[in-house]
């Protein structure tokens, strides 16, 4: 029964990776390619909007998301996905 839960809230999960693009007239063609389980909640960390988290992208704001990739069955996955799309 316990493993029927797990599998049940993995389905439930929403795994993505997404592609930013700076905004900033400074950083001209500037992306970041990155994992998140909560866009909304990622881009507006990106931009400063929310503390925590996105430091590496400070000085490029603010941001666009203009790609999200999702449909992962799982973490692994799509994190195995955003790598592989940093490492072409």
């Amino acid at each position: 029964m316990a493993s029927e839960t797990c599998a049940s809230e993995s389905a439930r999960k929403w795994y993505g990776c997404y592609l930013l693009v700076s905004l900033s007239s400074k950083a001209k063609g500037r992306t970041y390619i990155g994992f998140t389980v909560n866009p909304r909640r990622r881009i507006r960390q990106h931009n400063g909007e929310v503390v925590k988290g996105a430091r590496s992208t400070r000085m490029f704001r603010p941001w666009d998301m203009v790609l999200a990739v999702h449909g992962f069955s799982g973490k692994g996955k799509a994190l195995g996905f955003e790598w592989a799309w940093q490492h072409p």
